[in-house]
């Protein structure tokens, strides 16, 4: 059974903080704070549960630590009943909390220490927002309302990300900052929603932390077709292992020189079309979403190797698949022009039906300065409320 000891006054003291800081504001006296429980606990009038009598409990126990008044109503429940502000320090100490202000103090001077520290920096630039935030009296949201240590473990998780120049393990990230492997992952989610807000390119919240090169597994590129990598003590043709070959980012480190059998190089997005798509007369390689820098530097030197070949992107006809195109282009230096990635594939794909329905994500992708060349494209997306995948192409091969 719940003990409702904690909910009920912690809920109180939330809002005699908020009455708090607006009576500061307005220059006027504190008002009491008083809590419904019927209207905050509807099964309170329950007769049959038996959360009615944990909650009855709870308040009855309050009101000997004299914590809250509480007085009985004629048929002997308990109504309203309101904090006793004459112990509030006993009432922060039972809950382990500190009082707002003070732990607003704390956080102003973690952001400060932050950016002095490190200028110039994701954990400088999320100091920089969250400082304008609460000396405007708002809330630092992300979950880090009047908590100290979140928000200093937050900080160094950011400060540690942007030094990230290769491929690292989530767990063993975490062990490395946190000495805990497991740590890292309760604040996960509020590190994909900030870095989300500070990062220019409008990346996938679910990809963001392979952006900045943190996986949870190891990735592979995949390889196939004609393809000739050479290590510094082998040689392997790609075009002699059918289905290709699979790397991950150490094994492309490892390569010295790459040399391209046939004249044209296709990336593609998707696992499942890279396995469809053949590969007779060209190179083909899986992407998966936005190139981190290994791969960025494994096209580079493919691109050194032989500039005059063609060099195409197949990837998902939406706003975030022409992002990528996009950014390929920027982080690798290379020419690459896009492959089915055109109005009229787009149209042909929703006469056939094989299309899905914008996001409001998409929408906002549609808006960034990187992508203005495919206004045509974007116009036609929502006259009619589609995009298609790669995997539309193949749906209407079938």
């Amino acid at each position: 059974m719940m003990d409702y000891t904690h909910e009920i006054l912690t809920a109180m003291v939330d809002r005699y903080e908020r009455r708090k800081g607006t009576s500061a504001q307005n220059g006027k006296p504190q008002r009491a704070v008083t809590f419904d429980l019927a209207k905050y606990y509807p099964i309170y009038r329950d007769h049959l549960s038996e959360e009615e009598q944990a909650i009855d409990d709870a308040v009855t126990r309050l009101s000997s630590w004299q914590m809250v008044a509480a007085p009985r109503s004629a048929q002997g429940y308990y109504t309203k009943i309101t904090l006793r502000l004459d112990h509030i320090q006993e009432i922060y100490e039972f809950l382990g909390r500190k009082p707002a202000q003070e732990t607003r103090q704390e956080q102003l001077q973690l952001l400060l220490d932050a950016q002095r520290q490190n200028p110039d920096t994701l954990s400088s630039r999320f100091a920089g927002e969250l400082m304008a935030a609460l000396q405007a009296g708002r809330s630092p949201g992300y979950g880090l309302q009047g908590n100290v240590e979140k928000l200093r473990d937050v900080l160094l998780a950011l400060e540690k990300i942007g030094q990230l120049n290769k491929e690292t393990y989530v767990r063993n990230f975490s062990e490395a900052v946190f000495h805990d492997s497991k740590h890292f992952h309760s604040i996960s989610g509020i590190i994909r929603s900030i870095l989300s807000d500070l990062t220019d390119q409008p990346v996938e919240k679910k990809q963001i932390l392979e952006y900045y090169n943190l996986l949870e597994n190891p990735t592979y590129l995949y390889l196939k077709g004609g393809w000739i990598l050479e290590f510094p003590d082998s040689c392997i043709r790609v075009t002699d292992l059918p289905g290709g070959i699979g790397l991950t980012s150490d094994g492309l480190s490892a390569i010295r020189s790459v040399l391209l059998e046939p004249r044209t190089v296709i990336t593609v997005e998707n696992l499942t079309t890279y396995h469809d798509i053949p590969s007779d007369d060209r190179a083909v390689l899986y992407l998966g979403g936005f190139p981190n820098s290994a791969r960025a530097s494994f096209l580079r030197m493919v691109y050194a190797s032989k500039p005059d070949a063609v060099y195409l992107h197949y990837g998902d006809l939406d706003p975030y698949g022409l992002l990528i195109l996009e950014n390929l282009k920027q982080k690798t230096g290379i020419p690459f022009a896009a492959s089915g990635m055109d109005l009229a594939t787009l149209q042909a794909c929703f006469q056939a039906g094989h299309y899905r329905p914008l996001t409001a994500e998409d929408r906002k992708v549609m808006q960034s300065p990187m992508l203005c060349a495919y206004r045509e494209i974007f116009a036609f997306m929502q006259a009619h409320n589609c995009k298609a995948e790669q995997e539309s192409l193949s749906a209407m091969k079938l």
